[in-house]
């Protein structure tokens, strides 16, 4: 038994056997997580395909390195097949709506104006293909009303009424027009976004999209890492409690040792006081 004071803790050894508990601790903690891995990426099989997982390499440290590999039925795969030659054809019709629109050759207002008006135009003149005998036998009743009333096309008042009635038939067809106008501009303006309305819809239909199952996927490596913090306040207290019990300890056998001698230097005390009475006889 050493009989010498203990030394205080060590800050150099107390990391070094923190650094030793993290390293113990991130080798168990590594092991678990591809125990963990393993277990997780197991095989699957249902109506829609599989989902198969084999090992294919070794990473740093160890670690295996996984790869999953999904089959689809063959039912799936031709709905698959379909379905992606859909969307090609899809995604190259865009592009043709879009080359075919012509974006960019003129502006919007332009060219949605240029349409709104063929689109009035044409309006208009169906408006009077429908309204022109209605208007042809008006003008015919009112000639008739003035030659009636003795007035002939050199009279003054018979200029003055044909006069008017042709301003109201004018004034009548431009009322139709201009209710014409917010339909056509409307029209126009609808069929020159169309192209870019439906090329958008084709596009995002012929979006590329990974096929799907029912089967779920495995889990991937999660390693805890170590708390060095915690290692290091948990040597340090251990190394702190260490050193304080041996100090104690240390302490008590000064105690001791102190008592003893205490002892025996009454003891040589009184030995010396009976030796100086009775020596004689001793």
């Amino acid at each position: 038994m050493s009989l010498g004071q203990p030394s205080p803790p060590n800050p150099a050894q107390i990391a070094q056997n923190a650094e030793q508990v993290g390293q113990q601790q991130a080798t168990l903690n590594t092991g678990i997580a591809q125990q963990n891995q393993a277990g997780s990426n197991y095989n699957q099989y249902d109506p829609y395909g599989s989902l198969t997982y084999s090992q294919t390499g070794t990473g740093p440290g160890g670690t295996p390195i996984y790869s999953s590999n999904v089959s689809l039925s063959p039912t799936q795969q031709n709905l698959l097949n379909l379905l992606q030659g859909t969307q090609t054809t899809a995604g190259g019709q865009a592009g043709n709506l879009l080359t075919g629109a012509n974006y960019g050759a003129e502006s919007p207002t332009s060219a949605i104006g240029d349409l709104s008006s063929g689109l009035t135009a044409q309006n208009t003149q169906e408006y009077l293909a429908a309204e022109q005998p209605f208007f042809t036998t008006q003008t015919q009743q009112l000639q008739t009303q003035l030659e009636n009333e003795g007035l002939g096309p050199t009279d003054p008042a018979y200029q003055v009424a044909m006069r008017q009635n042709n301003v109201n038939q004018g004034l009548t067809t431009a009322g139709a027009t201009a209710a014409f106008e917010p339909t056509a501009f409307n029209q126009a303006t609808t069929e020159y976004e169309l192209p870019a309305n439906l090329s958008t819809q084709l596009a995002s239909f012929a979006a590329p999209a990974n096929p799907t199952t029912q089967l779920e996927g495995g889990s991937a490596l999660n390693i805890q890492t170590p708390n060095t913090a915690a290692d290091l306040s948990a040597e340090t207290t251990a190394a702190e409690n260490q050193y304080t019990a041996q100090q104690a300890q240390y302490n008590a056998m000064l105690s001791g040792l102190m008592g003893l001698g205490s002892a025996g230097l009454n003891f040589a005390t009184l030995g010396s006081f009976g030796s100086g009475s009775g020596g004689g006889s001793a």
